[in-house]
């Protein structure tokens, strides 16, 4: 486990640069991460043990406000952190991803539902799920909602839930929201039986009639546009940052750090394998070996600058308090979907490479391989829709967009 540094100060993060420290701090649980990696899959959820030592570094709420003790970091350092952990286990840093955004989101909100999570529990964390299907039906200050929200990363270690339903709008009109269902209002039904990514815990969230009172109710309109309920925005850089832009370049950090995971394995076994029926006796020394671990890199290199691209315009237009215009809100969702074909193709051609015992069960690599393809496929990191998105606004299009940016 990682020592931790006493000096809080180190640890507060100004600006656009990383946080080494914290970054280091992901580092160090590696080894960890990767140890329990397959009893977590099989599990379903995170083993206990990781998600303390997780807890105990600092990494769980690295996007909780430092009035509540937590770092508040910038998109970098989050992007940074969940690379190093999912060359762990990408199981675990997705759930790492999907609590501390959970977190981010709810920064969002007044003082007052923040200081109902974080004020006598500084460890508290949110799950997330942005969808609306469920119709809240409106009381005396506040909605009542009842039903299931699947997909619910990380719950098992949630103490909170921020939900999507839908509301009645300005027009009288349903519009999505999003509400935070506090401790005892929600429970877990085990429904995520994958085939990769099995240790996220991604079930179902349910409320039976719970009444989710006005101040812990956004509406997704707002939200998207950075209109924030927080009081804390003119304080707080964080609480400027770019909510959908935000909430979506982390899905490449952890292909990313996937991708690293894959190249450094198949870098180890490609220098000693041979090469059969060819008059190479090892593949290090094969060209199309060579050429194909060259272009591997090249590739992951190339997601990773893409990724840190994105942030760099995140964390910039939140110190400079102006929300950035949909184009480039448009251009980050693409960069992440253009993060995900380029490590996809990596991984594909390093797996190959690395010849057919890299497919089988008792290779830590299926796994990974799993869990690369189908973190690919969330919605917010599919390159398709994120193509049509981002074409469209170069090409000047005015009308409604098919998704939110």
């Amino acid at each position: 486990m990682t020592t931790l540094t006493e000096n809080r100060e180190d640890l507060l993060v100004e600006g656009i640069e990383p946080n080494r420290e914290l970054i280091a701090r992901a580092t160090a649980l590696r080894e960890l991460i990767r140890e329990h990696a397959e009893a977590g899959s099989d599990a379903g959820r995170v083993e206990p043990v990781v998600m303390d030592a997780m807890r105990d570094a600092g990494l769980l709420k690295l996007t909780v406000p430092q009035r509540f003790g937590g770092y508040e970091t910038n998109s970098r350092t989050f992007v940074e952190v969940l690379s190093e952990l999912a060359q762990g286990d990408g199981s675990t840093a997705w759930s790492a991803m999907l609590l501390n955004i959970g977190n981010w989101f709810a920064t969002t909100w007044s003082g007052r539902a923040q200081e109902e999570i974080w004020g006598d529990n500084p460890d508290a964390t949110c799950c997330v799920i942005l969808a609306s299907g469920v119709v809240g039906e409106r009381v005396e200050g506040g909605y009542r909602i009842t039903g299931g929200w699947p997909y619910a990363s990380g719950s098992f270690a949630a103490t909170h839930a921020i939900v999507g339903f839908l509301v009645e709008g300005p027009d009288g009109e349903p519009v999505p929201a999003l509400g935070i269902l506090q401790p005892g209002e929600w429970t877990v039904e085990r429904t995520w039986v994958p085939i990769g990514l099995k240790g996220t815990g991604s079930d179902t969230v349910r409320a039976d009639g719970i009444v989710i009172p006005d101040h812990r109710i956004q509406l997704m309109f707002d939200l998207v546009e950075g209109k924030y309920a927080t009081e804390f925005a003119p304080l707080e850089a964080r609480a400027r940052a770019p909510f959908l832009a935000t909430g979506t370049i982390i899905f490449g950090a952890v292909q990313i750090g996937l991708g690293k995971a894959v190249l450094e394995q198949i870098v180890d076994r490609v220098r000693n394998k041979g090469v059969v029926g060819t008059a190479y006796t090892v593949a290090a020394n094969s060209p199309s070996h060579q050429i194909t671990i060259a272009r591997a890199a090249a590739m992951i290199d190339a997601a990773e600058q893409l990724a840190f691209r994105s942030c760099r315009d995140i964390d910039q237009s939140a110190i400079d308090g102006e929300y950035p215009n949909r184009l480039l809100r448009a251009r980050i969702r693409n960069d992440t979907g253009a993060i995900i074909e380029l490590i996809n193709d990596a991984i594909d051609k390093l797996m190959k490479a690395g010849g057919s015992s890299t497919f089988l069960k008792t290779s830590p690599l299926h796994r990974i391989f799993q869990d690369s393809f189908v973190g690919g496929s969330h919605v917010h990191a599919t390159p398709g829709v994120a193509n049509d998105v981002y074409g469209k606004l170069l090409l000047g299009h005015t009308e409604d967009l098919p998704i939110h940016v």
